[in-house]
């Protein structure tokens, strides 16, 4: 789905399966914390109900965050999730016109978002464009070369309910929702078309989920 999520589908979301997935954001902050130093002014473009962003916040009470996304049903849940964190606050916005200036962030990051913008990379150009000289862009999603065997794993980390479901959810999940993602050399393609240098990334050993990372040049 591309395009600014509407009340009944942020509701659904929210509702349904963002507290089934709660661990999943856990183990994506600790991916975060691997393979990035969070200080600073970091910036969460995608953020959805603020789910990370709450996350990161409470784990860096250090840093100023800032998430950005296009639904305002989104901001509004993302708020009323952050209303206890004074260093996390929101902005409606689009990926591709991010209303910051340049270089205002140490880090831009994007989790499971990018799948849904109309223009990937002006997406990451945009964010880009917003950190820093020598700042860190960072972006997962989705592996749309995820395999059964995964898809099954990771479905069996969800809750008894819909654990009962198995592989066919798995599959559902792989050939339907994982299928919207992208691979790791797209992904990487993605970031070096931007301009970044000392582009890495991979694909998660245990998660249906790829990323990749890359610096600004100074």
């Amino acid at each position: 789905m591309q395009g600014a999520w509407q009340p009944w589908n942020a509701w659904l979301y929210e509702t349904v399966v963002a507290s089934h997935i709660a661990p999943l954001y856990e183990r994506l902050a600790d991916s975060l914390d691997a393979n990035l130093e969070l200080r600073g002014r970091v910036l969460d473009v995608g953020c959805g109900p603020g789910q990370l962003a709450a996350i990161l916040a409470r784990r860096h009470p250090a840093c100023q965050l800032v998430g950005a996304d296009l639904s305002e049903t989104m901001i509004r849940l993302a708020r009323r999730r952050a209303a206890d964190l004074p260093n996390l606050s929101f902005r409606a916005a689009a990926a591709e016109a991010l209303p910051f200036a340049d270089g205002e962030f140490d880090l831009a990051l994007s989790v499971t978002s990018i799948k849904h913008w109309a223009d990937q990379e002006r997406g990451v150009r945009e964010m880009v464009r917003v950190v820093r000289p020598g700042g860190r862009v960072f972006v997962l999603e989705l592996d749309r070369e995820l395999d059964q065997a995964k898809a099954e794993a990771f479905v069996r980390r969800w809750p008894r309910v819909l654990r009962l479901l198995g592989p066919l959810l798995a599959s559902y999940f792989r050939r339907v929702v994982a299928a919207q993602g992208l691979d790791l050399a797209s992904l990487r393609g993605l970031l070096q078309a931007a301009g970044l240098e000392a582009v890495g990334g991979a694909a998660d050993a245990e998660g249906p989920i790829v990323y990749a990372h890359g610096r600004k040049s100074a």
